[in-house]
């Protein structure tokens, strides 16, 4: 399939809203002083705001906005939930880091969210194979699916494939092989997890990186289960495979970095097909309110784009492999050091500013400078910036955390 041909046809269908675009915050709430919140979340403010969740822990909110029109769309509808639950939790507020605050010596003192006997009982298998602490990671997941217009556009300019169903599946497999190779560039970008808080679970390190979280500690399956992204059926089979063999205590249990989503279960989702991405690699920017900026966003649907631009892999599980290596190295790098994979991310702005030419999209090529820049000057990213006004004192860390955690929104 050549992709670029059926963009450039399809050019007139491209601008910022070719993608729809719904998020998923998550946060640990705190009182003033940085400590857990003591209390349970009050039912009559999750009756309220359907939006508001808790994810792991009781302390643990996740905020989820409907799918909207586009990213810009999507983070005035988090800001508005983010307001909401601000408001109905007050005076408590929401950690703004995705590395917990300072968590109980005892983790059994971490406490599960007070869900259905069912919802209590796979957190608690989750909390036996992982341990309470590493499930106090928060994070930032990005739902995103091509706008149906387009997507029935590019359908119907190629001849290879009849099914729109089997097309929409390539579409989405080839963004998502191409995601887990090069999404790494995210993570140098946004990385934001540079140390951690006591008793986080982590081994202790004094050396500062870019993404704990993205790193082989972080939020990611015990060793040893490989599930495929060749095609759809692979990557259904190797779910099913790994909860059969006990590796998953089910399909959710999954923290790939891209899933494939379409319906609530694997069945579902062979029949339908693949209906939305879920990213799921960011980590939360402190700076923001709802940890996330507008910029970021804007970087995140246009890499997306720069993934279905870019030629389809030969060997995809080979492909994200070498992707999950690439990643992994990225994460653990010192903030402010050039990455080792600088060339690399060159070579991908200049081929974003190629889309964005083609494309008559300015605000692609926009993007494509702003993340030259940023591989040029390192000091720049989210990591480094962060380290640089913490000094890497946890102290300092806690105290610029809840400043940020206070501000008005």
């Amino acid at each position: 399939m050549d992709w670029q041909q059926l963009l450039k046809l399809n050019a007139v269908a491209i601008n910022s809203s070719m993608f729809q675009v719904g998020l998923e915050r998550e946060g640990q709430r705190i009182v003033e002083t940085g400590q857990l919140a003591q209390t349970d979340l009050a039912p009559a403010l999750i009756g309220k705001l359907p939006g508001l969740q808790r994810d792991f822990a009781e302390t643990q909110v996740e905020l989820v906005t409907p799918v909207c029109s586009n990213a810009e769309a999507a983070g005035r509808a988090l800001t508005e939930l983010t307001r909401q639950v601000r408001q109905g939790i007050a005076p408590e507020l929401i950690w703004p880091l995705s590395v917990p605050p300072t968590l109980p010596e005892d983790e059994a003192l971490i406490p599960i969210a007070k869900l259905d006997r069912a919802a209590v009982a796979y957190r608690e298998g989750l909390a036996q194979r992982y341990g309470r602490r590493r499930q106090m990671l928060s994070g930032l997941h990005c739902n995103i699916s091509l706008n149906p217009d387009l997507l029935t556009a590019l359908f119907q300019t190629q001849t290879e494939i009849t099914d729109p169903v089997d097309f929409r599946n390539h579409c989405y497999l080839h963004i998502a092989q191409n995601y887990l190779h090069y999404r790494w560039l995210l993570t140098y970008l946004y990385g934001c997890t540079p140390h951690v808080w006591p008793n986080s679970g982590f081994h202790e390190s004094h050396r500062l990186v870019r993404s704990l979280r993205n790193g082989p500690e972080g939020y990611v399956n015990r060793p040893g289960l490989h599930v495929s992204y060749a095609s759809l059926t692979q990557y259904c089979d190797s779910l099913q495979t790994a909860v059969a063999r006990g590796q998953l205590s089910a399909v959710k249990e999954y923290y790939g970095q891209v899933r494939l989503r379409g319906g609530r279960d694997l069945s579902t989702l062979r029949q339908m097909g693949i209906q939305y991405l879920e990213l799921r690699q960011l980590d939360l920017n402190p700076w923001s309110i709802i940890g996330v900026t507008n910029e970021q966003l804007q970087v995140v649907t246009w890499f997306t784009a720069l993934m279905l631009w870019l030629p389809s892999p030969t060997d995809p599980d080979a492909w994200i492999d070498a992707g999950q290596h690439a990643n992994q190295h990225v994460a653990l790098e010192a903030p402010a050091a050039r990455t080792q994979y600088f060339e690399t991310g060159m070579r991908l702005a200049a081929t974003l500013r190629e889309l964005g030419q083609s494309l008559h999209q300015s605000a692609a090529e926009d993007v494509a400078t702003l993340i030259a820049a940023r591989l040029c000057a390192p000091e720049s990213t989210l990591a480094a910036r962060w380290c640089h006004e913490t000094q890497g004192s946890v102290t300092q860390a806690t105290q610029l955390a809840l400043h940020l955690a206070a501000r008005r929104i």
